[in-house]
């Protein structure tokens, strides 16, 4: 075993290392470079998703259900490889619309609605806290094991205290410090890329000393495999079930994008659009590297006849028994740094959720707690620290429960809620908040009834006869085997039920209420993202320059002084003028009003999410009525001009919208084309030149020779 004081020190260096990187990058970040802006940078920080799950239970796993565990890295693998393309229109919204979650993601699309947002918020830290639980409890457990051999010991209150309040620090210095989430965060991507590289290092360390040190090979381990009988039975009935191995893609595939943590690293932290092309192989082979010695460490585990039950540390009991201890403790780095970034990452997205969507708009109900809105920055801090506290509590409390051993996955479904109001704002026009919230509301209550509940009971907090008789003694309504579906996975009827309901009640409430206004007009954008297009007045309609700036000015900072405090309303005013392009302006036109209050919501929204912001804007309007009748002219106006209904504006909006992209690819081809040609006849004169050198110097030589033959002559006297 190792001296736990060798332990905690080794991880202090690790993480103090980590915290001067992190300061590193946002100092070189707060002067204009940006050193997380970089592909592999970016493909590292996704390989968040491989977490402490990863690091110790797909051993875990390979032992008990064979290849199940490749399931977990089938899916997102598929994604990347070939449905990409659904990240790059999450990202391009994200760019148009300031989004700094997956809650405020959904929401944008759907009218901004409150109820939207908090109803996702609150599935996401149902679904998440149990998972943060699962974290730590692979932190303290394998820091138990190092140093003792065995993992049940009780925990360390110091080693717990100590990694608690790390990880709230980190998160808050260089997640949290800011008050505007749609801001970069590139020392906390960088340190994440950093963990990324350290524990596939761990990994790859590990499965080559069990496999070419402690055995001969491959061919070795699976020569001894065969060799034992047991073994091979033991594989032979743990195989899964297809419908579980296809539950475990179908989740994984959904969670790469969908899971919080994964949502900001993938689209809130994107920099630059084409990293995802980067990552789209990238991270594909990365879960291959880390899935290569998987097998091989779980049966060189079980060949030297080690307790199944203690197959999740075969990857820390086998380089101790082998004597080899430096070999551990970077596995227990390895298994730290897994750990951690997850927490981290997701306790910050947890967060700024909760804060934005439950804690404000309950606030804003009540007028006594209203000046709270105005400390949102220390409110964050004191959410963080709350949440973090309650996943402690929740593995102190639940320990080694059936729960906390499966909520993985359960986790993975929880998310997977999300799905259809996501794949249907990007790819369903007629979706909308009603068909959204019914949708949510519906997969939710099948997730807790199928899956949740059942783990519940698994972990003794509720009577077996709900999963055996069902509720009221109602067969047909077992949690597991719904409807009287049996010869199914229960993961798998988890799934299939929770999306028959969350999509049939999402198509069913889009198609039995309409959309607003303001719906019909982003369902247009989310869909058509994808074409980066931009519809523009006619100059002909821009009326003058009328409009008092100073007096709007004031009404921007009676909506900031709700959210932000004294010093800090003048900065974000003067950012706001500054951004729309009317520093220096006095009067400014209804064109330049309309920019001004975008960038006003887009601060906004990067501050308290968008629901919120669309509240505060309608509460406190910049447009008079002057100006609203104003606006309404222009759009009458274009109309009028082009005889056209409002409905046919918005189509002939469309079809010129698609002209132009159109003349934008025709205009690439004909550059492409020029280019190319360009390049041919540069060649052709190179080509010439090489020719035309090749001739003269043939001139040349002929006259020297006829110069030769000529005092050739002379000299014989010819």
């Amino acid at each position: 075993m190792i001296s736990p004081s060798i332990v905690i020190e080794v991880t202090a260096i690790y993480l103090a290392i980590l915290f001067l990187i992190a300061y590193f990058v946002e100092a070189k970040f707060e002067q204009g470079l940006n050193l997380s802006d970089n592909p592999i940078v970016y493909a590292l920080a996704l390989a968040i998703y491989c977490t402490a799950w990863t690091f110790y239970g797909n051993v875990g796993l390979a032992t008990s259900t064979s290849y199940l565990f490749i399931g977990v890295y089938l899916g997102p693998s598929l994604l990347f490889l070939f449905s990409w393309g659904i990240i790059r229109r999450m990202i391009r919204i994200r760019n148009e619309y300031n989004v700094t979650s997956i809650a405020d993601f959904i929401s944008t699309r759907y009218g901004k609605s409150a109820a939207v947002a908090a109803l996702a918020s609150f599935i996401a830290l149902v679904g998440i806290i149990p998972y943060l639980s699962l974290q730590l409890k692979a932190i303290f457990n394998s820091y138990a094991f190092i140093t003792t051999g065995n993992a049940l010991t009780p925990n360390s209150s110091s080693i717990d205290f100590f990694v608690l309040l790390s990880i709230i620090i980190f998160t808050i210095i260089f997640g949290l410090r800011r008050l505007d989430q749609s801001e970069k965060h590139p020392g906390m991507v960088m340190i994440i890329a950093v963990q990324s590289v350290v524990k596939l290092i761990a990994f790859l360390a590990v499965g080559i000393f069990v496999t070419y040190f402690m055995h001969h090979g491959f061919g070795d381990i699976f020569s001894k495999i065969a060799n034992s009988p047991i073994i091979v039975e033991t594989q032979r009935v743990s195989q899964p079930s297809f419908s579980l191995f296809f539950a475990y893609i179908f989740l994984s595939f959904f969670a790469i994008f969908l899971l919080p943590r994964q949502f900001h690293m993938a689209v809130v932290e994107n920099t630059e659009e084409k990293h995802i092309r980067t990552a789209a192989w990238f991270l594909p082979l990365y879960f291959i590297l880390i899935t290569l010695f998987v097998f091989p460490i779980a049966m060189a585990g079980m060949i030297a006849g080690n307790d199944k039950g203690l197959a999740d540390f075969f990857i820390l009991l086998l380089p101790l028994r082998a004597g080899n201890l430096w070999l551990s403790l970077l596995v227990f780095i390895g298994g730290f740094s897994a750990a951690i970034s997850m927490i981290m990452i997701s306790a910050m997205t947890i967060t700024t959720m909760t804060s934005n969507h439950l804690v404000l708009p309950f606030f804003e109900k009540i007028k006594m707690s209203g000046f709270l809105r105005r400390h949102l920055l220390p409110l964050r801090w004191v959410i963080i620290t709350l949440i973090m506290t309650v996943a402690y509590l929740f593995e102190v409390k639940i320990g080694s429960s059936y729960v906390l051993v499966k909520i993985g996955m359960i986790s993975f479904a929880a998310v997977l809620q999300f799905a259809p109001a996501v794949m249907g704002a990007l790819f369903w026009r007629k979706g909308n908040k009603t068909g959204a919230i019914w949708g949510l509301s519906a997969g939710f209550i099948l997730w807790m009834y199928t899956s949740l509940i059942p783990a519940f009971v698994r972990s003794g907090w509720i009577g077996e006869s709900l999963l055996t008789h069902g509720p009221f003694h109602i067969g047909y309504l077992r949690p597991e085997n719904l409807f009287g579906v049996t010869g199914l996975d229960p993961l798998f009827l988890a799934i299939l039920f929770s999306m028959i309901f969350n999509i049939g009640f999402y198509v069913l409430g889009s198609l039995a209420s309409t959309q607003n206004e303001e719906e019909n007009v982003v369902a247009d954008k989310f869909y058509n993202i994808a074409k980066k297009h931009i519809f523009t007045t006619s100059n002909s309609l821009i009326r003058d320059a009328s409009i008092n700036l100073e007096e709007k000015a004031k009404l921007i900072k009676n909506i900031f002084n709700k959210y932000l405090e004294d010093a800090k309303v003048e900065v974000a005013v003067a950012s706001c003028i500054e951004k729309a392009g009317l520093k220096g302006k006095s009067l400014v036109t209804i064109n330049e009003l309309i920019r001004l209050n975008n960038m006003v919501e887009r601060t906004l929204v990067s501050f308290i999410g968008a629901s919120l912001a669309k509240q505060a804007l309608s509460e406190e309007s910049l447009f008079a009525k002057e100006e609203t009748k104003q606006l309404s002219g222009v759009y009458i106006k274009m109309a009028s001009d082009l005889k056209l209904t409002p409905k046919e504006l918005g189509e002939k909006i469309n079809y010129y919208e698609e002209k132009e992209r159109l003349q934008d690819k025709q205009k690439d081809e004909l550059e492409n084309m020029v280019k190319k040609r360009t390049e041919e006849l540069e060649e052709k004169n190179i080509q010439l030149e090489k020719f035309n050198a090749l001739s003269v110097g043939r001139e040349l030589k002929m006259a020297e020779l006829k110069e030769k033959i000529k005092k050739l002559e002379e000299e014989i006297g010819v």
